[in-house]
């Protein structure tokens, strides 16, 4: 499914807050039980390897830090395990294709063409979700989310599938919160974006992996949304829980301090932003 990407559709405007929360709102059972329906359709093989790349198989066993690296690999298995040049998701389209018109067919697009990267909240929207910057594309968009809405805290970085609706985008489930970073750490993640970006099929894997060792699952906070189990060899979701982090609200002011500090150090691979065409670490990033 590929990393860091955000589709090229700007945020929606306040007017349309309530559209877009009606749209979300509607879409997310239909979200959940395609998970449940591809989640259980994973065979052990597809398991194992999803395990082994982002460094939960350990001996031939899968070894959780936290319950909610279950869902972190049910996550990683349906969207970046391919069998025949196809994920679980293009395989339910082939053998399974919804009614074109239907929620099934917007949720299964969106999955499609899902992306998992790296963001920064900005700044919270009340009852609706966060403002998310992208570290890689440096777009900014709506993240939908009522939990977050609640809890979200300006300048924590979090590693998720994002799925883009157009107007909005929504969190796959499986988020690696990492917290608040100082800039030489927003400074390291962001070279490890452009290290996995180089990877055959752009696999999220060894960003995944580098969340977990870091700790990021222990970050999670459960208050009861979608957490996977293996039964049987096959994955089966129950009923579960949610990420959260510490309440938060967030001042256009306090908003735009974070941009501007999140555009002071960009990435060493990129190009300079002096405009002499060099890269960034060749160029002022010598200094």
């Amino acid at each position: 499914m590929g990393l860091f990407g955000f589709g090229r559709t700007p945020s929606p405007q306040t007017a349309d807050l309530r559209e877009v929360v009606a749209y979300y709102r509607r879409l997310r059972p239909t979200r959940l039980r395609l998970n449940n329906t591809l989640a259980s359709r994973l065979s052990r093989d597809v398991l194992n390897e999803g395990a082994k790349k982002i460094g939960i198989l350990r001996g031939g066993t899968f070894v959780f830090d936290s319950e909610n690296e279950m869902s972190v690999l049910m996550d990683y298995c349906i969207y970046d395990v391919y069998r025949k040049g196809r994920n679980a998701i293009e395989e339910y389209l082939c053998e399974c294709p919804p009614d074109p018109d239907s929620d099934e067919t917007a949720c299964l697009r969106a999955m499609q063409h899902a992306t998992f990267a790296l963001v920064v909240v900005l700044g919270v929207e009340p009852g609706v979700g966060c403002h998310v910057r992208n570290m890689f594309t440096e777009e900014t968009r709506l993240l939908v989310d009522m939990g977050f809405s609640q809890t979200g805290k300006p300048g924590a970085v979090i590693a998720t599938r994002l799925l883009d609706f157009g107007s909005f985008i929504a969190t796959g489930g499986a988020a690696l919160p990492l917290g608040i970073l100082e800039d030489d750490e927003l400074e390291h993640w962001q070279q490890k974006l452009s290290a996995g970006a180089l990877d055959d099929r752009n696999d999220p894997g060894p960003l995944i992996r580098s969340c977990l060792q870091r700790g990021a699952s222990s970050n999670i906070q459960y208050e009861g949304a979608d957490t996977p189990r293996l039964m049987g060899g096959k994955a089966s979701y129950q009923p579960a829980k949610k990420a959260s982090f510490q309440p938060a609200r967030t001042s256009t002011q306090e908003r735009r301090a974070l941009a501007k500090r999140l555009a002071r150090k960009p990435a060493t691979n990129r190009r300079c932003r002096c405009g002499s065409g060099k890269m960034f670490k060749n160029c002022c990033g010598r200094q």
